[in-house]
């Protein structure tokens, strides 16, 4: 695989798992019914993924902030990147391994008014999430292993070089200076 193909896969890698996670944490991962009193129905509640991974959501917009970052840099500055973009994909992981392995207990934690639930199930969300976690971590250990080779935006996008400082000082640099370059002093020679 060429250079630019590698960076056009990582860029596509931090995109789709950080869009994937988004949308699934976005997403009611847990639909219950509790039971009311009898003349009462019972009510249903809906708990989205924010909700029962907290932190998700802010890791998944820093392998966002990956996209615009890898083509902007370079060198080591590229591979700290990768480690941010692999750090937060396993970050995800580690949120959503937690919610995943014990979905009653997650329930508990989340922010639900007095209810009393039996056995509770995750929908297919909790699953795509981890999906997006996992390709956000291949493209961090990508970039790391391979982004220091890779192409970077030219030079133009660079700040100006340092003007060498041995030159003659010239009119300006006197009137920068809060000097009159007319009155004739001990620098000016004449």
């Amino acid at each position: 695989m060429t250079q630019r193909r590698e960076l056009l896969t990582a860029i596509g890698l931090c995109l789709l798992g950080s869009a994937l996670v988004l949308l699934a944490v976005s997403r009611a991962w847990v639909t219950a019914r509790t039971a009311a009193a009898a003349p009462l129905p019972p009510r249903t509640f809906q708990q989205v993924g924010t909700q029962l991974a907290p932190g998700a959501r802010a890791l998944a917009l820093v392998g966002l902030a990956g996209v615009a970052a890898l083509p902007a840099t370079r060198g080591w500055g590229r591979r700290v990147v990768g480690l941010l973009i692999a750090a937060s994909g396993v970050g995800i992981v580690a949120v959503l391994v937690r919610a995943i392995a014990d979905p009653a207990a997650t329930l508990s934690r989340a922010p639900v008014v007095d209810a009393h639930f039996g056995s509770v199930g995750l929908g297919p969300w909790p699953y795509v999430a981890l999906l997006g976690a996992l390709l956000l971590a291949a493209a961090g250990i990508l970039v790391v292993l391979r982004g220091r080779a890779w192409l970077a935006m030219s030079t133009r996008y660079d700040a100006p070089a340092q003007q060498h400082r041995d030159r003659e000082p010239s009119l300006w640099d006197s009137l920068d200076r809060g000097e009159d370059p007319t009155t004739e002093g001990p620098g000016t020679g004449g």
